[in-house]
């Protein structure tokens, strides 16, 4: 979501999003900033009586025949958000109530990141919540691609969590 710009200054004010966020979405790749963004998106939806859908995307990896093979192993980070849902579903004041499933989709040509927020809108998901890792040496100080893709083009609210 872009801030609104006040016309007399050209200063950019700040967008408050208050809610309710009953559909929310949150990016899972099974890294520990991933693992904090689903907490945070479980508790956001009790909070408004919602439903969190954990969504992983998979770049498939073209072979010699012309088939396409998934990278990495979508069950896999299907059966890890699952056994997060379980964990989160045994603390009835994070997130008992709330209703949670797991989807693994395919990038094919797009970007990561643009797959998520074109998911994010395409199924009117209220709020994104993302972990906001990055590789390398600075990793603290740096977006990753999904995050950075997210914060700056996706039409919904964007939540960016690093996992403590």
């Amino acid at each position: 979501m872009q801030p609104s710009v006040d016309g007399r200054s050209g200063q950019a004010e700040p967008v408050k999003a208050a809610g309710p966020f009953r559909r929310v979405l949150a990016g899972y790749d099974g890294s520990p900033d991933a693992a904090e963004a689903v907490r945070a998106a479980a508790a956001i939806a009790a909070r408004d009586g919602g439903h969190v859908v954990a969504l992983s995307v998979l770049r498939r990896a073209p072979h010699a025949d012309g088939d396409d093979e998934p990278r990495g192993d979508g069950g896999s980070l299907r059966e890890r958000a699952e056994a997060l849902f379980d964990e989160l579903r045994r603390d009835p004041s994070a997130a008992g109530t709330v209703r949670m499933s797991a989807q693994v989709v395919y990038a094919d040509d797009r970007s990561l990141g643009r797959v998520v927020t074109d998911y994010a809108a395409e199924h009117g998901f209220d709020v994104l919540v993302l972990g906001r890792h990055g590789g390398g040496r600075r990793r603290e100080a740096r977006l990753g691609q999904v995050a950075d893709v997210a914060a700056h083009s996706c039409p919904v609210p964007v939540l960016l969590l690093r996992a403590q």
